[in-house]
């Protein structure tokens, strides 16, 4: 039974804490403590879980019998936090994004190679149930070569200045939409094309949220080594029709898309098939992979190294942006 620590117990954690529920339900896991500066939020993901400590300091969250930790944490914490719990020896599932810079990127390889311990990075839409499907689908050849792809991730978000609280500032969120909400688009793009991105182009702006420093809406282009050619659209200013995420890779034979359990299939010169999948909760989905990685000693499905990748292909983005020119990734 894998022994886990929590830290960070807002929102993302909420959903987090119904995987662990459910681990715990199986006798996989046992959380036994939740930290967050704020301890009454602290306490209440305590009572759900069951868990014995509370916290408002999370390296008090690194004990010895804590085996993993599950790091929910604002953006700017992630780099510190991590390195902590690889230096103590404890797994880490780490919400997105991994971190901010690529310094804070290689200070966490480090740290991992030196201790030995496993990093998963937290890409839940990679659990829902279309993603898998259009994935072995595209690896089985169902579409021929792939030529372009598109991942969304669009909403319309109205908050105040305090809802915004670490979101709105550069120096602690490390942008805007593109490195929040559209970090799984972006990992998405990179999982269904399954190729190195070479070059980045991106055309970023803030159209409608005054109060936060970073973009609200981003359109990213990904050129991948093969010559396929890759669209992140992501926005906190708008939704878009059908579904605020869903994904579309074309190839020579025909096309894949959908979102969360929806799948459709279609042949080149064809109509769409849509084949029947059973829904998934892809937070629990997430948590059950983690911890059967633990148990059996398995490299999880997305590793720091594929969060590196993403963190990357951001960057470039906002570099592109900022100096309006194709940026190579290195």
């Amino acid at each position: 039974m894998i022994k886990v620590g929590i830290i960070g117990c807002g929102t993302i954690a909420q959903a987090h804490a119904k995987g662990w529920a459910q681990a715990q339900m199986e006798g996989r896991a046992q959380v036994l403590a939740t930290c967050d500066a704020d301890r009454g939020r602290a306490g209440l993901v305590a009572e759900k879980l069951g868990a014995g400590a509370v916290y408002d300091r999370w390296e008090d969250a690194l004990r010895s019998d804590v085996q993993a930790v599950d790091i929910c944490l604002p953006h700017y914490l992630h780099r510190d936090a991590i390195v902590a719990a690889a230096e103590a020896g404890k797994h880490v599932l780490i919400e997105k994004p991994l971190c901010l810079s690529l310094k804070e990127a290689e200070d966490i390889r480090r740290a991992k190679r030196q201790r030995g311990i496993t990093i998963m990075c937290a890409h839940n839409q990679l659990f829902h149930p279309a993603v898998g499907h259009a994935r072995r689908a595209i690896e089985e050849g169902r579409i021929g070569r792939v030529l372009s792809a598109r991942t969304v991730d669009c909403f319309h978000i109205s908050r105040t200045a305090e809802q915004w609280g670490w979101r709105a500032k550069l120096a602690t969120s490390g942008g805007g939409c593109l490195i929040d909400t559209g970090y799984p688009p972006s990992y998405l793009l990179l999982h269904l094309v399954g190729e190195r991105p070479t070059s980045v182009v991106a055309m970023n702006g803030n159209y409608l949220q005054p109060l936060i420093e970073g973009e609200d809406s981003a359109n990213v282009m990904v050129r991948f080594e093969s010559g396929a050619v890759g669209n992140i659209f992501t926005s906190w200013a708008w939704d878009v029709p059908g579904s605020s995420w869903q994904f579309q890779v074309t190839g020579e034979k025909g096309q894949v898309y959908g979102r969360g359990s929806r799948f459709f299939f279609k042949p080149l010169k064809s109509e769409p098939i849509e084949e029947t999948l059973t829904p998934t909760d892809a937070f629990e989905a997430e948590v059950a992979h983690f911890v059967s990685c633990l148990e059996r000693g398995a490299r999880p499905l997305q590793t720091e190294e594929d969060g590196i990748t993403v963190l990357k292909v951001i960057l470039a983005a906002y570099e592109s942006d900022r100096e309006q020119r194709v940026v190579k990734i290195q």
